[in-house]
């Protein structure tokens, strides 16, 4: 099967490509980076890249200097297709396919495909859309949304988070405090879900201190930081839900992958039912990509 990779053009001509191999891959200056662009255009975390068989899931992070665009226009996060481009100032972002690494390869399959026993093809035939079978057959299945299980909610009703500070000289500081740590984590949620849930939990907590100071104009626009980034993950919480009802009816097996993954780290601060469901379907869909993989070796 091709590899994926990331083609990053710089402006003195040369060209570097990194495969695109993990689930999740951070493309910035730091080195904990898994794509290490060392250009003063580029943030420490400028951006989050999701392979998928349709393309890339591209976020930008929040509060970069220089913006990312896509076909000319400010882009910040999305489904970017095969064969698109991102720029970054002067540096352009290719996602390539790897459909040359595929065609390149056919040839070396053709003769390898000579050499496999007869024998061994008619065994593959037979065992493994049995095990296909009986890894998905109604008895094994714990897909949430075929056993009924119900999505938990992302935030609890009513959302309340009283201020920390008892003593009332340190208030006004407690609240800036928690306005700053909600401001961090909402330029963070790109890169991981819980950091945007726990960034309206603090908003929220800032409102409540502001209330306490008097302060309501500040409260008031905590609340509304904190009613419109929650509204947005609740938005995409239902949009990932919906997406992998859909992969599952179609059998799209690395759509609805991707889909799980992405529903379990937005859930990940819960405990019960569909969390077990998540887990379970997750096993049964690798396996389902093993067994596929291997039956086209």
């Amino acid at each position: 099967m091709a590899t994926p990779q990331l083609d990053v053009y710089f402006p003195d001509g040369s060209v570097q490509s990194y495969p695109l191999t993990d689930e999740r891959v951070v493309v910035g200056t730091a080195s904990r980076c898994l794509v290490v662009i060392d250009r003063p255009e580029i943030a420490p975390e400028h951006l989050l890249l999701s392979p998928r068989p349709d393309g890339v899931w591209v976020a930008v992070a929040r509060g970069v200097t220089t913006p990312t665009l896509l076909d000319g226009e400010p882009f910040e996060r999305g489904m970017v297709g095969w064969g698109r481009a991102l720029t970054i100032g002067p540096v352009r972002l290719g996602l390539n396919d790897g459909t040359k690494v595929i065609k390149k390869a056919a040839g070396d399959g053709a003769k390898k495909e000579e050499k496999v026993s007869p024998v061994l093809l008619i065994a593959a035939a037979i065992i493994i859309p049995f095990a296909l079978y009986t890894s998905f057959s109604p008895n094994h299945n714990n897909a949430p949304s075929r056993m009924g299980t119900d999505a938990p909610r992302l935030f609890d009703e009513p959302l309340v988070r009283p201020c920390p500070a008892a003593d009332p000289a340190l208030t006004r500081q407690s609240a800036e405090e928690s306005t700053r740590v909600a401001l961090s984590k909402a330029e963070r949620m790109p890169f991981r879900m819980q950091d945007g849930i726990e960034s309206v939990l603090y908003y929220t907590q800032a409102a409540s201190c502001y209330t306490a100071t008097g302060d309501a104009a500040s409260a008031e626009q905590a609340t509304r930081r904190a009613a419109s980034l929650r509204n947005r993950l609740e938005d995409e919480y239902r949009a990932h839900r919906f997406r992998l009802e859909r992969a599952l009816e179609q059998s799209r097996t690395e759509d609805a992958l991707f889909e799980v993954r992405m529903i379990t780290a937005m859930v990940s601060h819960r405990r019960g039912p569909y969390r077990d469901a998540l887990a379970a379907l997750e096993r049964q869909l690798t396996l389902r990509l093993d067994q596929a993989q291997a039956a086209q070796r």
